[in-house]
């Protein structure tokens, strides 16, 4: 089994365990995560990734969320660029994932049986290249024919992640990382 598997599994497990409302959990495994590095120089290559990957599960009850993002399925434009990121920059094999674990605040405002759009904030912890820092971000949850749509985007500091960038490419690649997340979540049961 592999490990992508055996984290779903255990994180599947675990929220069909701490909850006795199964209806309250959304989930997908199709989340979008774009990394956007661009340096000042930002017309010479596009210093830009997507994953279309993530996993994520919501407890619409609590708020609780929790986002798993393998590091290597992040796709570059150039395959060269890529290789750089997964070897030198984020070191894919040592840090295979890339992991939030935080809650939405006051929950209570969004509607989960109504369409509409509800701006939200989250806290939490992002685990990134072995570094965890405590983060707060905006997002927005939209309520659409009884789809969940999360999205939010925020800036991270590369060093603040241990990533370092070399001298020689410092123009090339932003010391900040821009990064956005979506998802289209449906009921964890499948009804």
């Amino acid at each position: 089994m592999n490990a992508t598997r055996f984290f779903f599994l255990l994180m599947l497990l675990a929220s069909i365990t701490t909850t006795t409302n199964a209806q309250s959990k959304y989930f997908t495994r199709t989340g979008t995560v774009i990394f956007d590095a661009e340096g000042k120089l930002d017309d010479i290559e596009e210093i830009k990734a997507k994953n279309t990957t993530a996993t994520c599960v919501l407890d619409a009850a609590t708020g609780q969320m929790e986002w798993a993002v393998t590091m290597s399925k992040f796709a570059f434009s150039n395959s060269l660029m890529q290789k750089h990121f997964n070897e030198n920059y984020v070191e894919s094999e040592k840090y295979p994932k890339a992991t939030f674990k935080g809650k939405i605040n006051d929950i209570s405002k969004v509607n989960f049986d109504k369409d509409g759009t509800y701006p939200i904030g989250v806290i939490g912890t992002m685990n990134l290249h072995g570094v965890t820092k405590e983060v707060d971000v905006k997002g927005v949850v939209t309520v659409e024919k009884g789809k969940i749509l999360v999205n939010s985007g925020f800036d991270i500091l590369l060093k603040d992640y241990k990533i370092d960038i070399p001298t020689v490419v410092f123009i090339k690649i932003a010391n900040s990382a821009k990064v956005s997340v979506s998802a289209a979540l449906e009921i964890l049961n499948g009804k």
